[in-house]
């Protein structure tokens, strides 16, 4: 039941993750376009991602460690991803996302804040399904 448990709260997390940068951010760009509804919109649900994400995420930390569900080696590396995550969005939504709301849109500086974006919250999506297929793996 734990494993089921913790499967679906990973699902969750990184569907969620996903369902932003590959469905969501490119639907309300293409219908809004770069307005400051958009920037604003975009900073909302980066926010609320990474804040509900966060509740999955130690949800399935404390699953992994109290459930003993694989290897102590398994589980560090389980944790391990999971912090990363955490910390890719921490940085995002407390250092990144205010500075793209400051900032001017179509700018060569907002530009160069939306690749520290991509890449930060592309680290913590791929921390993120790394800890979700090496539980899904020690599983099987």
């Amino acid at each position: 039941m734990l494993r089921l448990l913790r499967t679906l709260l990973f699902g969750l997390w990184v569907g969620s993750l996903a369902g932003f940068a590959f469905i969501f951010a490119p639907i309300a760009f293409a219908h809004i376009g770069p307005t400051p509804q958009f920037a604003a919109t975009i900073a909302a649900n980066v926010r609320a991602l990474v804040r509900v994400g966060d509740w999955f995420a130690i949800a399935a930390a404390a699953i992994t460690l109290v459930g003993k569900l694989e290897s102590r080696r398994a589980a560090a590396a389980i944790i391990g991803c999971i912090a990363l995550a955490i910390v890719m969005g921490y940085v995002e939504t407390v250092a990144i996302v205010p500075q793209m709301e400051r900032t001017a849109l179509l700018t060569p500086a907002y530009a160069a804040l939306h690749r520290e974006s991509s890449a930060v919250y592309g680290t913590a999506f791929l921390a993120a399904l790394a800890a979700f297929i090496i539980a899904a793996r020690r599983a099987r």
